[in-house]
Parts: C-alpha cells; structure tokens; sequence
C-alpha cells in the first residue's frame, strides 16, 4: 500500500494542504489570541516578530541540510512534527517569554519548511500548480478553522488541530518523490555549499534586499490585518472568512501559473505584486469603510503575497546552480524574516503611538522604495519552472 502512495499525487496533497493548514490556523488569527490573554500591542509585535529571529538559524539551516544530505523530504517531515509539538506547548504557554521562545519555534520551523517544499513542487513529476493549488485550500481551511474554534471552543483545540495536520504533513513528506536525490545521482559527488557563491552575485544580493523589504511589509500585514479589522468592529469569526475568502482568490492564480509565470520576466512580475501591493496599504490607510477594506483584502491581499512566493523561486532559479537552489531559496527566505522582525517592531511602536493606517502609509512608502530598487535588477529568463 505505501509502495502504491509513493510518489503519488495524494502525497502531495497531504503535504501541501496540511502544511498550509498549520501555517494559517497558528499565524492568522495569532494577533487576537495574544490581545485576548491581555499581551499588550508592543509585547505581541516582540512575540510575533520571535519567528523572525528564529528564522535566522533554521531556514538557512534547513536549506544547508537538504542540499547537504540529498535528503529533504526527511528534514521537511521532522521539523512538521516539531511543529506541531511546539504549538501544543505553545498553547499552554502564558509569559511573554514563553510565547516568544515557543512562537519562534513554531513559526521559523514551519518558515524553514516552505523553502523545500516550493523546490518540491517545482522538480516533481506534477505541475507546480495543480500541488501547490492544495496549499491554498489548506491554508483557507485553517484560517477559517482558527477563526470558527477562536470564537466557540478552547483555543487549546486549535493547536491540537495544528498538531494533527503537521503529523499528516510528515506522513506526506514520506511519500513524495525526492528530486534532489534524483538530481544527485548523475553527480559523482555532491557540490559543496558556500554562502560565497551567493554574496558574489550583485543582482542575487539585490533581489534579496528587495524581498527584505517586500516581505518584511508583506509579514506585518499578516500580523496587523486582523488588528485592522478589529479596529473596524469586524467579529474574530468573520476574520477568519474575510482571510479565507482571500486565500481562495489564489486559486486560479496558481494553477494557471504555467500561462504567466515562465511567460513574464521577474523584474516584470515584482512591479505586478508591488503595484498591487501598494494599492492595498494606501487604501487600509486612507480609508475607514469596512466593507470597502475588506473587499480589498479579499481581491489583493493574498495574490499580491502569493505571486511574490513564486517569484522568490523563479529568480532564485535562474541566479542559483540548480544543485544549490534549495539553499538559494532558504538565504532569500532568510531575508524574509530579516524584514518581518523590522516592521512588526516598528509597527508595534507606530500604532501603540498613532494608529494602525498611519503604519500601512509608512508601509506604502517602503514598497514605493522596493520598485525604484527592482529597476535595478538584472535576472534571466532561461530556467522554466512552473511549466
């Protein structure tokens, strides 16, 4: 029987969707949770911002690890049942230091785990959008399920939900195909990995500045949407469906990822995701509808996010050595994390000081910056990979 769920479509299904699940039902309505046990706006963006710190070690390290040992799907797996340990601990968890340990534990794993699985999809035998399309039905499924078990059960029953998806995660993991394996078999020995080959690359430098600053004002929406539409009188419960509703706008994005994604260069497809970025924070800070910020939540926020995840492999992909593109990716997600811990402190201390629109109009003014940086950048079109 597993010999017939090796390397089989239902595999992937398993670890896209659960992966996505854990990542939504513990991040989306976190901001709440934390407001909810009396953790002031500061302390929360400290707590929050503890996966960036994280990040710092275990993305880079996981990368390092799966290049290293051929053997991704294994790091994958392990670190999804930590995850799930870690939220489960974490639910029990009432100090702001154990909320920060735990959080950074449970958000840089499930951060050091997305690299390898975008490579996953990208190498495997199935088109990336019809196994990553999973990802986002997972991930409308957990911030639904976080939003509906916020408001009528225990919050313990959350993360016992996060616990059991990263359980099935791994059990996926032990089924899928293993194409670094694949690509390692026609190499007498595996090429070693140097930071170097990456920090001699000008324009790999650049993007990784870039998506510093996209992803670190990309990460604080996350965290401070939820705030936002509290602001608006907008229930925990509808929270959680405006954010899934959102997510499922995704899904023709992804899988007709393979009409635009190899089509348009990736300078062209950061000025997409930047403009629409940009449209969003201008409105989050001017205006004080709540039907009209969440029609724009539910039409821009997630594309704009979700397009940025699939240049981060395009680019990464045509600037890296295919044997070293798993490291490539986790450096690049590294910068990530790097941006997220800036903004979710610098907004901890702006909207405790002004308000949470004065924050989204700095935030505007930062992607502003990443498009006049994006000019700049000088990248290939040569490696197809969402074909």
């Amino acid at each position: 029987m597993f010999q017939r769920f090796k390397g089989s479509y239902l595999s992937y299904i398993f670890i896209f969707f659960f992966f996505f699940f854990c990542m939504a039902a513990f991040s989306s309505v976190l901001s709440v949770y934390l407001t909810g046990l009396g953790i002031r706006v500061q302390d929360m963006s400290w707590i929050v911002s503890a996966s960036g710190i994280f990040s710092f070690a275990t993305i880079p390290l996981a990368g390092y690890l799966s290049d290293l040992t051929r053997r991704p799907r294994l790091i994958a797996g392990i670190m999804m049942i930590a995850v799930g340990v870690f939220a489960v601990l974490f639910s029990i968890s009432r100090t702001v230091f154990a909320l920060f340990l735990l959080n950074g534990l449970t958000m840089s794993f499930i951060m050091g785990t997305q690299p390898i699985f975008e490579r996953l999809a990208g190498a495997s035998r199935y088109r990336y959008g019809v196994l990553r399309v999973w990802g986002t039905i997972g991930y409308a499924v957990g911030a639904q399920a976080a939003g509906l078990i916020f408001d009528h059960f225990s919050s313990s029953v959350l993360f016992i939900c996060v616990l059991a998806a990263g359980l099935i995660c791994a059990f996926g993991c032990g089924g899928a195909d293993d194409p670094l394996v694949q690509e390692a078999d026609t190499k007498k020995e595996p090429s070693k990995v140097r930071l170097s080959t990456f920090l001699s690359n000008p324009h790999y430098l650049l993007f990784f500045i870039i998506t510093v600053l996209f992803w670190g004002c990309s990460g604080a929406n996350m965290t401070y949407v939820p705030i936002l539409l509290k602001s608006l009188s907008v229930s925990t419960s509808s929270i959680g469906t405006v954010i899934s509703l959102s997510t499922l706008v995704e899904i023709p994005l992804i899988l007709f990822s393979n009409r635009f994604m190899d089509r348009f260069s990736g300078k062209s497809l950061i000025y997409f995701a930047c403009g629409l970025t940009l449209i969003e924070f201008l409105i989050y800070g001017l205006v004080s509808s709540a039907p009209l910020v969440i029609a724009v939540i539910i039409l821009l926020k997630a594309i704009a996010t979700t397009t940025y995840v699939m240049i981060i492999l395009k680019v990464v992909s045509n600037l890296v050595r295919p044997e070293l593109i798993t490291t490539g990716l986790s450096v690049v997600n590294t910068g990530s994390s790097l941006g997220t811990i800036g903004m979710q402190n610098i907004g901890g201390a702006l909207v405790e000081r002004f308000s949470v629109q004065n924050f989204y109009l700095i935030m505007a003014g930062l992607i502003v910056l990443t498009m006049i940086l994006t000019s700049l950048l000088k990248v290939s079109n040569d490696v197809k990979t969402f074909g």
